[in-house]
């Protein structure tokens, strides 16, 4: 691979295995129904810190270096599954989700840093100016019916997220979905 490859990238918190099947086990009455969406594969629901689409292999480096000297200065804090919802409204959903609770505050100070210190060494910010943290389940491919969504789902559990690292994954397409694979941790320094 050279260093001018083209690779899609994204950094995440990636969940235990064991709240990923926990998380598909209750999602399990909705993938049966008569709806347009693409599911996301069990080993592939986590948290996004932040997307930057395709990225050298050079510019991966530049990111992880930024990263690491974030995740220096960062201690392990803890989130929590929330409920099922809807993005960007139940009115008009395009992704199904589950929310997130817990220590968020500290999750956007985390955002904001990524971020900012990303932006100060060349990559740009994202649009959005709040950071709205959730796990994806599903992508409407065609306009969504929440009330169906709504009327089958069951209780999703609310599981801890530890929160002590931060993950570069690359995100190779294919025709039946993404494949996702680490290229970095950067783990959280600071003790708790």
């Amino acid at each position: 691979m050279s260093l001018s490859e083209q690779i899609r990238a994204f950094t995440a918190v990636l969940l235990q295995p064991e709240l990923q099947q926990r998380i598909t086990d209750c999602a399990g009455p909705l993938y049966k129904l008569p709806l347009d969406v693409k599911w996301v594969e069990k080993n592939n629901l986590h948290l996004t810190l932040k997307f930057f689409g395709s990225l050298s292999r050079e510019d991966i480096q530049k990111a992880v270096t930024q990263l690491k000297i974030i995740a220096e200065q960062e201690k392990a804090f803890y989130l929590q599954c929330g409920e099922l919802t809807a993005l960007p409204n139940s009115s008009h959903p395009r992704v199904i989700c589950l929310s997130l609770k817990g220590e968020l505050d500290r999750l956007q100070l985390l955002w904001q840093r990524i971020e900012n210190t990303l932006a100060a060494a060349g990559f740009p910010k994202e649009k959005r100016e709040k950071f709205n943290p959730h796990i994806t389940l599903g992508r409407f491919r065609s306009r969504g019916n929440w009330a169906v969504i709504a009327k089958n789902a069951g209780p999703f559990p609310d599981d801890q997220i530890l929160v002590d690292k931060i993950h570069m994954m690359a995100s190779k397409l294919t025709p039946r979905g993404p494949i996702y694979s680490p290229l970095a941790v950067i783990p959280f320094s600071k003790e708790s």
